[in-house]
């Protein structure tokens, strides 16, 4: 897993600090983490033909770090629920992580 450092910018491999600056980057791994496993837990919910929860999931792992995978999550679990407004939120905030 990548993380950049807020400090300054450089790209880190699993580092618990910053190669280049010494900043501290545990914090940012662990909330990247989190989020990943929201969006891996709202992907089994849509799999078991749960979009509610996996709509809570989507939105949990995005209040956590803004990624396309939770914006891709949000998208189909607002279909799923039937709630296109919603829907079409989460496709623009996809849309905006990932300018075509």
């Amino acid at each position: 897993m990548e993380i950049k450092c807020p400090s300054c910018n450089k790209a880190n491999s699993d580092a618990a600090q910053c190669i280049r600056c010494g900043c501290e980057l545990e914090g940012l791994i662990a909330i990247t983490l989190a989020a990943r496993r929201e969006t891996a837990i709202g992907a089994e919910c849509l799999k078991e033909g749960k979009p509610a929860q996996a709509l809570n999931h989507a939105a949990r792992s995005w209040m956590l770090k803004k990624s396309p995978e939770a914006a891709k999550l949000g998208f189909l679990a607002g279909v799923g629920e039937k709630k296109f407004e919603e829907a079409l939120i989460w496709r623009e905030r996809a849309r905006i992580i990932l300018p075509s």
